[in-house]
């Protein structure tokens, strides 16, 4: 009970000391410069915000979870960052969110845990608490991960739609690096990558080329696209012909979107199904309900 009594006790005062400041800057902060001349320094370009109490004490107990400098995960977030097709620009960016995140979790979490020790149930408070931390810590995570999951869902409808232009420059004779410049234009997870891999190329070769852009793509074990890149280095590295490979690469993919539109489709009418099979049985609660209520 005294635990929980402090955490109350130092959460009112970081609302006093936020509330204080707020009106400070609202109120007394225009008339800080006797000449009224506002200064434009790095703190107030766009985009940045200061963070509050809560996040700062955050960053100074839990470091290497939440500072980029000394966070132990940083290689993972930015391969997160590349799989989701940055979400967040920036590490940076990321880990400021997860410590919003977090605050939010926390805050959520300490009132519940508060009313449930206020109404007797100290027992219940404690893994309530631990579960909203949980979660709060998982929560920036998930949401790239999720987004990865999008984008790999959304490569193979792009990926079918930019083999097919790709095919056709080939066809008519255009260079590669042309052809990805040009399929690149119609953007897409896939036309995106295949720009990264048109300016890799004249950058710094095929090979850390096709090494950049596996490391951006959604999901690193899909085979279509890892196929395709294979056929990429092939192409610049020993000359082998790149039509037919994308001819046959894009039959392949036109044929998994047919199957993964048909699973879809049959998901649609199973869900239909259940749903009628649902309804009828409510109508059926409906109709019988009100005799049974009389019956008793």
């Amino acid at each position: 009970m005294t635990f929980f009594a402090f955490v109350a006790a130092l959460a009112l005062a970081i609302l006093a000391h936020e509330l204080g400041s707020a009106i400070q800057v609202a109120v007394v902060g225009r008339w800080n410069n006797p000449l009224n001349t506002p200064i434009l320094t790095h703190s107030d370009l766009p985009g940045q915000r200061h963070r509050t109490t809560l996040e700062a004490i955050l960053l100074a107990v839990f470091p290497q979870r939440f500072d980029e400098r000394q966070a132990a995960n940083v290689t993972d977030v930015v391969g997160l960052l590349r799989r989701s097709g940055y979400v967040y620009a920036t590490p940076g960016e990321f880990y400021a969110a997860a410590i919003r995140d977090f605050s939010q979790f926390l805050l959520v979490g300490m009132v519940l845990a508060a009313g449930l020790v206020i109404l007797d149930m100290p027992v219940a408070a404690v893994p309530v608490l631990a579960i909203y931390i949980v979660l709060g810590l998982r929560r920036p995570y998930a949401r790239l991960k999720t987004a990865a999951r999008k984008r790999e869902f959304a490569m193979k409808n792009n990926m079918l739609l930019g083999l097919s232009v790709l095919e056709s420059l080939l066809t008519v004779s255009t260079g590669s690096q042309t052809a990805f410049a040009e399929t690149a234009k119609i953007g897409g997870p896939f036309c995106n990558l295949l720009a990264l891999l048109s300016v890799q190329i004249e950058k710094s070769g095929p090979d850390k080329a096709v090494e950049t852009v596996t490391a951006h793509l959604p999901n690193p074990n899909d085979i279509e696209a890892n196929l395709f890149l294979a056929d990429v280095l092939a192409y610049y590295k020993e000359m082998r012909p790149i039509l037919s490979s994308v001819s046959a690469l894009r039959e392949s993919v036109h044929r998994l979107v047919l199957d993964a539109t048909e699973e879809r489709a049959a998901l649609v009418r199973q869900r239909a199904n259940l749903f009628g099979i649902f309804s009828v049985l409510g109508l059926l609660l409906a109709l019988i309900a009100p005799y049974m209520a009389v019956s008793f």
